[in-house]
C-alpha cells in the first residue's frame, strides 16, 4: 500500500533539525513552504508549513471551451466520415504493399507508427511483420538491417544484435554511407539490453558522429538528429512527437499525411471533452477550496496520461487514471508540506484501518468515490 510505504520517522527528523537550527522555512522538492504556529488539541505549540504554490493557469478553461476544429456536432461527424474514407484507401495500399521491397514495407509500417496511426491498422501491420519475421537481411545495407532490428525488437521480438556484426570492419568502426543509416542505427541500437556490447559500440559510434554532423544538416532530418540525440527515439513520448512528424513524412505518403491529421484533430477533440469531464469533477468534489494547501495540477496529471494511453479507446482509463493520480498529488502535498509527523501517522493508521476521523475524510471519501463518478463521454 502506498501510504504505507512513507517514512513517517524521516518527517519527525526533519522538524527536528528544523528546529535546531531555527530555520523559519522549509523547502521541499516542490515549493517553498512557510511555517506557521498553532496549538493542537492539548494546548501544545506545533509547526505547520503553509504552501506557496502557483495557482493552476488553466482554472476553468475547459468547461467552456469550444474548439475551433468542429464548432458543431454534425462538423464532427463530417470529420469522422471523411476519416474512415482515408481510412479504407491507406488500408489498401498497405494491403499493396506486398508488393513493394523489404524497406519498403518496414518503412511504411514506421512511418504509421511515429505518427500515431497504428493503433488503426493493427491487423494489416501484424500481416507484414509475420510476413517479414524471416526475412534474410544479411545481403541487406545498413540502413534496412537497422530498421529492420528496430521494428522487431520493438514490438516484442527476439532478435540477435548479430545482425550488425558484418558491418563492422577492421578498425571497429560501422560501414555507415549516410547520415540516414548513422540516426536507423543509433534508434536501433538504443533498444539494446544489458550485456550487449555491439549495440554498446553502436551508440556510441553513432552518437559522435551524429554530434559531429549535427551543424552541416537541415530541415526536418537535423530536427529529427537533434531530438534523436537528446533522447532516444524509442523512449520519447509517440503523441507528443507525432505533430513535428506529420510535416516530415508527406513525399509518397500523401494519403497518410491527410489522414494523419485528420486523425490527430479527432483525437485532440476527444482529449478536450474528457478534460471537460475530469474539470467539472475536479470542481465538483471542490477540493481545492477545502484543501487550499494542495497543489492544482488535474490538467497536467492528464497530459501525463495521455502520453501513455492516448488511443480513443482508452478514454475511461485516462479519466480513471488521471483522477488518481490528482488524489496521489494531494496525499504527496499532505505528506511533504502539510501534515505534521503525528497528524501523517494517524493519517496512514486510518487509511490503513479504513477509519478515519473528520479532518481526513475529504481525501479519504474522494478516494472511494473516483469510480463512481459519471464517466460518459
Amino acid at each position: 500500500m502506498l501510504l504505507r510505504l512513507l517514512p513517517c520517522s524521516s518527517w519527525r527528523q526533519q522538524r527536528v533539525w528544523i528546529q535546531a537550527t531555527g530555520a523559519g522555512a522549509a523547502t521541499s522538492s516542490t515549493a517553498q513552504a512557510q511555517r506557521q504556529q498553532h496549538m493542537d488539541d492539548e494546548g501544545n505549540h506545533m509547526s505547520r508549513n503553509v504552501s506557496n504554490f502557483e495557482p493552476s493557469i488553466w482554472g476553468d478553461f475547459f468547461l467552456t471551451y469550444s474548439s475551433p476544429l468542429a464548432s458543431s456536432t454534425q462538423q464532427q461527424r463530417k470529420m469522422i466520415e471523411q476519416a474512415e474514407r482515408l481510412k479504407e484507401r491507406v488500408s489498401k495500399n498497405i494491403s499493396a504493399s506486398s508488393n513493394c521491397n523489404l524497406y519498403q514495407r518496414m518503412q511504411l509500417i514506421d512511418v504509421l507508427e511515429r505518427l500515431c496511426l497504428d493503433h488503426l491498422f493493427k491487423e494489416e501491420i501484424n500481416v507484414i511483420l509475420t510476413d517479414i519475421n524471416n526475412a534474410d537481411v544479411s545481403g541487406c545495407d545498413l540502413q534496412t538491417v537497422a530498421l529492420w532490428f528496430f521494428l522487431f525488437r520493438k514490438h516484442g521480438y527476439r532478435v540477435s544484435p548479430d545482425v550488425f556484426a558484418n558491418f563492422i570492419d577492421e578498425q571497429g568502426s560501422f560501414a555507415a554511407n549516410s547520415p540516414m543509416d548513422l540516426l536507423n542505427l543509433y534508434n536501433a541500437a538504443s533498444l539494446r539490453a544489458n550485456g550487449e556490447m555491439i549495440l554498446d559500440e553502436a551508440v556510441s559510434f553513432t552518437k559522435r558522429h551524429l554530434e559531429s554532423i549535427l551543424t552541416s544538416i537541415e530541415g526536418q532530418f537535423a530536427h529529427e538528429v537533434k531530438c534523436a540525440l537528446e533522447i532516444p527515439t524509442p523512449r520519447r513520448v509517440r503523441i507528443y512527437e507525432a505533430k513535428h512528424n506529420i510535416s516530415g513524412h508527406g513525399e509518397g505518403y500523401e494519403v497518410i499525411m491527410d489522414l494523419a491529421k485528420l486523425n490527430s484533430d479527432l483525437m485532440q477533440l476527444q482529449h478536450q471533452q474528457e478534460l471537460r469531464i475530469i474539470t467539472r469533477w475536479w470542481k465538483d468534489i471542490e477540493l481545492q477550496s477545502r484543501l487550499s494547501f494542495a497543489r492544482d495540477r488535474i490538467v497536467e496529471c492528464y497530459f501525463w496520461v495521455v502520453g501513455v494511453y492516448y488511443e480513443p479507446s482508452y478514454a475511461r482509463s485516462r479519466i480513471i487514471l488521471t483522477k488518481v493520480l490528482a488524489i496521489v498529488s494531494i496525499l504527496d502535498d499532505t505528506y511533504d508540506v502539510y501534515g505534521t509527523s503525528q497528524e501523517c501517522e494517524l493519517f496512514t493508521k486510518c487509511v490503513e484501518r479504513s477509519v478515519y476521523p473528520l479532518t481526513t475524510k475529504t481525501i479519504y471519501s474522494t478516494m472511494n468515490n473516483i469510480g463512481m463518478y459519471d464517466l460518459k463521454i
